[in-house]
């Protein structure tokens, strides 16, 4: 019984920690939109860090869960956000 509230807790624990990072990613992405041209080699280099800070936040969880257990809740996330919109 212990085991299932630890595999539970874990899961929350995604969960939260997943949205609020995907979140503060999201809000990072958006200011460099309003204050950078697509072009602008500031933007780009930023964006390409964000995207990579995002890659290494998967490999993470990938020690957490198996690989294929990552994809499903990052996809069970992305289909609540958008049911919510």
């Amino acid at each position: 019984m212990s085991l299932k509230n630890n595999v539970q807790n874990l899961d929350e624990v995604f969960d939260n920690s997943y949205m609020k990072i995907r979140e503060c990613l999201k809000g990072l992405e958006e200011i460099l939109n309003i204050n950078f041209l697509e072009r602008n080699i500031y933007r780009q280099l930023a964006q390409e860090n964000l995207d990579a800070l995002h890659s290494n936040i998967i490999d993470l969880l990938k020690h957490t869960y198996s690989p294929r257990e990552v994809r499903i809740k990052i996809r069970e996330i992305e289909y609540d956000e958008l049911e919510a919109q």
